[in-house]
């Protein structure tokens, strides 16, 4: 975070001169009548101190009805103070009100103009008050600054400070190391009330018990990249370097200054391993110390996770190690996550040698706490936890902190809607003010949002008004480096095994699908079939099972956690890189799951009408490794489904895929995959050709359409209009406009840290499915873990849940499950969390349990069946939740 010396004169001296002085003032404010009363108030044993303050001169009331915020009225006084003391004769002494706002935000809201006139009346009238007896308080206050600004040094600054114009970037992070040092400070752990040393002695045995890993400082490592590959991932053995990855590295080599790089690379080209080592040379050039790894889902971040940990543990770094944390709401049941915990490696006790102990990665307990996640070394979780940082909520400014100095990396960013673009872009400007390096991955981007997102970062560097190219439509794999001021394009060698593959459309209807299958499976072979609702993967699974038996399985996001897990795990174990497991005939039913982050090869692919990129992303799930194929299922082919009547004109979409995607896309989709009926497609050459089309403004439907494809796109643009000005209401001023930090944020929003599940509702625009522990009441009143979820399935729960219990009420915990959308909108929730509050049975005795306390749980019986708010719901091992069809009329949850 270098730049934000660079506002300072006399460079880091003078910046850590400034942070002091801050730090030291912020609670200013506490030296005042109000909070004097506050103090006796709530803590009746500071009623002695209070007398001795009277005692010397100090008024305080015996009864104050609203004593004031000590924040605002701390940020009114410095402003006072320092327009007195050093501001005198200045017109606009800007850098007054910026100090000021620091002091009065430091509590993670920043005060108003409004909330400043009520602090600046309410100052003078303490120093009117009682013919003048309360100017005792601003004198002691004006005292305390003045000594502050000496022992700090800051006194030979402030002249300057008040005059210029700070950078509102450089402010955040200040008020967010404020916070995080108040915080240190303020704990009676390591700072006990009971003074019986030196300041200087407390400090060294309080940092000492803290042990706070110092910042991520990794060593130079190895120009050559093969050298360097098989240093970092040892478990890809017998690989070389892909080309995508060979780009990256180079990028990430030449850059002039932090960049923003946009990996575009088909599935399987190594883009993980590419941010990877190019996060660690971004890292060390431009003094980044750690990295922030960001995922669509929890269920891509958990073995996101792993594969971070491992890399790291590759990786040498200065003495001392780094810290890791997976952030999301669901990190403490991740096994891999528990294991790195204090208490889990003193139980190890593993002895290392040096080389291990400088590539050590462990969690650090200070970094367990909701806000402070963010804030350890290297962060693994959902995108959600970046775009927070752009959110209107309290504390936002500790998201801005953790994310500065780091890396930033964001996986499959072609899944953010126009609602979380919104969001992403100005993320991406705060970035770009902060000279964060970011990388971002994608199978493919629209070129409108690869422009999109290259403006937003170049915009954060104060570049505005500035043209980006557009590289040919047969670049590919591309990488893109934004940086100086441009978007420059690093040309990626095309791999060798560029295939053809045959898309076919293929008629909705059971019937063709299973005609289609008994053509192409007459000698065995693994198929895919993905499905855009829940609903209609489960009806697939349902008519292929009676013709194909145990040979179909079934995968979507509404089986207990355990239960997907483990299907998850099987796939690719079966259907991933090594043939041995590799069965002879497999069908796999599923949902949008198959197409994110499972590294699964099948011979046929079937799929429902998707918007063109993502056809092309579940495409890769499509002869994805080399391998002796049943001689039928040789050529890739794709058939693609979802419509009602490819015949019509235009062709009759599935309704619910419509609501999903919008009709805009999928027309869009059927005109640049089938300009005539079928297609072939060359991978991965067309990819950007075919999205290029797909997306271009001047796209025309066939003549037979009319006004069709002109009247969705219409109705996509109001749609995308509504959503802009909806992500609008919570989202966080632009950087560089202001020069303090007032009315930054009026806790406008919900506080992710305290509800993410909301948090998560106002960063994308859907309707957050609950997820809820899925748990059996048997008629013998007993509640019990599910059948098929690890060793203690089955096992009864006892009604109070004591620490003997707790490692069964962590297996419960994982038991969870999504609820169909129909008990999630916003006109039926409030009254499906009301009776999910209101369990068939007494379970207050798990109130106390930390796995269990405070969550929301559904009770099947022991058939599987349970009523929520009149809608029937059956659960079993084999299709997951389903929903009774004679009630269901939403729009399924869809992945």
């Amino acid at each position: 975070m270098g730049f934000a010396a660079d506002n300072f004169v006399s460079g880091k001296v003078e910046a850590r001169c400034f942070m002091a002085f801050v730090a030291g003032i912020h609670d200013i404010g506490k030296a005042c009548e109000d909070f004097a009363f506050k103090a006796q108030l709530t803590h009746p044993g500071m009623g002695w101190l209070c007398e001795a303050m009277r005692h010397e001169g100090f008024p305080i009331r015996s009864n104050i009805s609203n004593p004031f915020p000590h924040g605002q009225l701390g940020a009114a006084h410095v402003r006072d103070w320092l327009k007195r003391t050093y501001a005198a004769g200045l017109r606009r002494p800007k850098g007054v009100g910026a100090i000021a706002s620091v002091v009065g935000g430091h509590h993670g809201v920043n005060p108003t103009s409004q909330d400043n006139l009520l602090a600046w009346k309410r100052l003078a009238a303490e120093a009117t008050r009682d013919s003048g007896a309360g100017a005792i308080w601003g004198t002691t206050r004006d005292e305390i600054l003045a000594e502050m600004a000496r022992v700090t040094g800051a006194d030979r600054y402030l002249g300057e400070w008040v005059a210029q114009r700070f950078d509102d970037s450089v402010l955040v992070l200040v008020e967010a190391l404020t916070i995080e040092a108040d915080w240190i400070a303020s704990s009676e752990d390591l700072f006990p009330y009971e003074i019986g040393t030196s300041t200087s002695d407390r400090l060294r045995r309080a940092m000492k018990r803290f042990d706070l890993p110092s910042a991520w400082r990794p060593l130079e490592c190895d120009d050559d990249i093969e050298a360097l590959f098989r240093a970092r991932f040892p478990n890809l053995r017998g690989f070389t370097a892909r080309p995508v990855q060979r780009a990256v590295l180079r990028a990430a080599q030449d850059a002039d200054e932090a960049p923003l790089i946009i990996i575009e690379a088909g599935m399987g080209n190594g883009k993980t391993e590419a941010a990877q080592l190019g996060g660690e040379v971004l890292a060390r050039r431009f003094g980044c110390g750690g990295t922030f790894f960001g995922l669509p889902t929890m269920a891509t971040s958990n073995p996101m996770f792993v594969r971070q940990k491992d890399w790291l543990e590759q990786v040498p770094c200065e003495a001392g190690g780094s810290t890791i944390t997976l952030a999301h709401s669901k990190a403490a049941l991740n096994e891999t996550y528990a294991q790195l915990m204090p208490w889990a490696r003193g139980i190890r006790g593993v002895e290392q040698d040096d080389e291990r102990k400088q590539a050590d990665v462990s969690v650090h307990s200070w970094f367990l706490g909701r806000k402070r996640s963010v804030l350890a070394n290297h962060v693994v979780g959902t995108i959600d936890q970046a775009l927070f940082a752009v959110l209107k909520a309290k504390h936002v400014v500790l998201r801005h902190l953790g994310l500065a100095g780091k890396v930033v990396i964001i996986d499959e960013v072609h899944a953010a809607d126009t609602y979380m673009r919104v969001y992403l872009s100005r993320l991406l400007e705060w970035l770009g003010a902060y000279h964060t390096p970011v990388i971002l991955m994608s199978a493919t981007l629209p070129p409108a949002q690869r422009e999109e997102l290259a403006r937003a970062y170049l915009k954060g560097r104060g570049v505005k008004n500035v043209s980006v190219e557009q590289p040919s439509t047969e670049a590919y794999p591309l990488v893109t480096v934004v940086e100086s001021g441009t978007a420059r394009f690093i040309p990626v060698e095309t791999d060798s095994d560029s295939r053809q593959v045959a898309v076919l459309q293929l008629d909705d209807d059971d019937a063709s699908l299973i005609a289609e299958l008994n053509k192409r499976l007459t000698e065995g072979g693994c198929v895919g079939i993905i499905r855009n609702t829940v609903k209609r993967a489960q009806h697939t699974y349902d008519v292929l099972r009676r013709v194909y038996g145990d040979d179909v399985v079934l995968v979507h996001s509404r089986f207990l956690a355990p239960h997907r897990a483990a299907r998850e795990e099987a796939l690719v174990g079966e259907l991933g890189r090594s043939p041995e497991r590799r069965p002879q005939r497999r069908v796999v039913v599923g949902t949008q799951v198959l197409e994110q982050s499972l590294d699964i090869d099948f011979d046929l692919l079937i799929t429902d009408l998707a918007p063109a990129d993502l056809v092309l992303q579940r495409i890769g799930r499509l002869h994805r490794h080399e391998r002796t194929r049943p001689r039928p299922l040789r050529d890739a082919v794709c058939l693609v489904t979802g419509v009602n009547d490819w015949a019509a004109t235009p062709p009759a979409i599935d309704s619910d895929a419509e609501r999903i995607y919008g009709r805009s896309a999928l027309l869009r989709a059927a005109v640049a995959l089938f300009g005539d009926r079928n297609a072939t497609v060359a991978l991965p050459s067309d990819i950007p050709v075919l999205v290029e089309r797909a997306y271009r403004e001047d796209l025309q439907g066939p003549p037979a359409w009319g006004y069709a494809l002109d009247e969705a796109d219409q109705q996509q643009h109001r749609a995308e209009e509504r959503a802009r000005n909806k992500a609008r209401s919570f989202l966080l001023r632009a950087p560089g406009n202001n020069s303090n930090l007032d009315g930054l944020i009026e806790a406008a929003a919900s506080d992710p840290a305290a509800d993410e599940a909301r948090g998560r509702a106002a960063v994308r625009d859907t309707e957050d499915s609950p997820e809820v522990i899925g748990l059996v009441l048997g008629e013998d009143g007993q509640i019990r873990l599910p059948e098929g979820v690890g060793k203690n399935a089955g096992r009864v729960l006892p009604s109070i849940i004591t620490e003997s219990d707790e490692n069964l009420a962590k297996e419960a915990a994982r038991c969870t499950v999504y609820l169909p959308r129909a008990l999630s909108g916003p006109w039926i929730i409030d009254k499906v969390i009301k009776e999910l509050e209101s369990p068939p049975t007494d379970i207050s005795g798990w109130q106390r349990s930390r796995w269990l306390g405070g969550q929301l749980a559904i009770f099947f019986d022991a058939e599987g069946d349970v009523s929520l708010n009149g809608l029937q719901l059956h659960y079993d091992e084999d299709r997951g939740l389903v929903v009774n069809k004679t009630i269901e009329k939403e729009v399924e949850c869809f992945d």
